[in-house]
């Protein structure tokens, strides 16, 4: 009896020792796929997150492939620029992704291209060239570099705004010598140019068919003027403020700059929505100069912030040396923050999503907005 049971004694160590063995090698067998699962999961969810989310290493400074480095003139979208060459007497316009360092090549011109300037989804482009000092022309080119509409025109100096709302439309303004000006719809779908009656070459878009300017009159010089809004076809005018020093328009926004009455010494940056719906308001020292104030450069981006170079204090533009502090404003909730304390006031040109900033005369720099890193886009020579 004693034989049998240690027979079964063994019998159950040894089916027991059997599962063990059986239960490890499932697991040794079923970990690796676990583990390559996991990885193949991170893997696909880091495919799906953009390049600007990834913390991704730039790849700067661009390598110019063919002239002269020009300028560099503005944003598609999120990883794209757009920067211009000078190739003998033309240039060429080039679009480069600043995460993985490609480079395209999407206009040629005989003659000196003067600006590129995107249109706000990054889908189009409007190219100034300049064969001779007395003309110009603009040509809508599709990102790729495909060509949409063309128009040769004399004038002296151009100014443009494309229709945030519909970009089959751009506001276009050309210049005399003498600097008269003439205002049109450059209409891309019938491709064609149509005259608008505005009293001033300055003007914003308020909606699809909507324009908002600032009318200074044309007997004297003016420190304010009312701001005024039109259907873009029609000579009548509505004044929607009085006192207007300078204005803005973008997407659902407009933005004012006036001097308080009580607050002589700083600038009032007002912000509106297009129904005209105060949102915020941000006050900032002024600099004075010999008939006017000075403006700081500024700009958007598409999450509802506002960025400017404001002064330390107010004082004379001339003699003024203490640099200016770089604000980030966030327009729905008015929250302010100083994001560099001592910059030079330059042309500044932010990303969609506000991560980088374009910075420099030419474009020249690139601000991370978060590290606070300011790095170049050209190689110096």
């Amino acid at each position: 009896m004693l034989w049998k049971k240690r027979k079964k004694y063994r019998k159950a160590i040894f089916l027991c020792i059997f599962l063990l063995l059986f239960l490890a090698g499932c697991t040794v067998n079923k970990e690796p796929e676990q583990h390559s699962l996991k990885n193949h999961q991170k893997e696909t969810i880091k495919e799906a997150i953009p390049p600007a989310f990834l913390d991704q290493e730039l790849k700067l400074p661009v390598q110019i492939e063919e002239g002269q480095f020009n300028s560099v003139s503005s944003w598609l979208n999120n990883e794209e620029i757009v920067y211009i060459t000078n190739v003998g007497l033309g240039s060429h316009v080039y679009t480069y992704n600043i995460y993985t360092g490609k480079n395209q090549l999407i206009f040629e011109s005989e003659s000196p291209v003067s600006s590129v300037i995107a249109s706000p989804s990054g889908e189009r482009l409007l190219v100034h060239t300049v064969p001779t000092t007395f003309e110009g022309i603009i040509t809508i080119i599709d990102r790729y570099g495909k060509e949409i509409m063309s128009e040769r025109m004399e004038a002296f100096d151009f100014v443009f705004e494309w229709n945030p709302y519909d970009e089959d439309q751009l506001l276009l303004s050309s210049f005399t010598e003498s600097w008269d000006f003439s205002t049109y719809q450059m209409n891309l779908k019938e491709k064609k140019l149509i005259p608008i009656p505005l009293k001033e070459p300055f003007a914003g878009w308020k909606s699809k068919d909507e324009l908002v300017f600032l009318d200074w009159g044309q007997e004297e010089a003016l420190l304010f003027a009312p701001l005024k809004k039109k259907f873009i076809f029609s000579e009548q005018d509505d004044t929607i403020l009085d006192n207007v020093y300078n204005m803005k328009a973008i997407e659902n926004l407009i933005m004012t700059i006036t001097v308080p009455n009580d607050k002589i010494n700083e600038s009032a940056y007002t912000f509106l929505s297009s129904d005209l719906n105060k949102l915020t308001v941000l006050n900032i020292p002024h600099l004075t100069r010999f008939s006017d104030w000075l403006i700081p450069y500024f700009d958007f981006d598409e999450k509802d912030h506002f960025y400017t170079f404001a002064p330390k204090y107010s004082s004379e533009a001339d003699t003024y040396a203490e640099g200016f502090q770089l604000l980030s404003l966030n327009i729905e909730n008015g929250e302010k923050t100083v994001v560099f304390e001592k910059m030079e006031n330059e042309p500044l040109s932010c990303s969609p999503n506000g991560s980088h900033c374009l910075y420099g005369f030419y474009y020249e720099k690139l601000i991370n907005m978060d590290s606070k890193d300011i790095m170049p886009i050209i190689k110096e020579e």
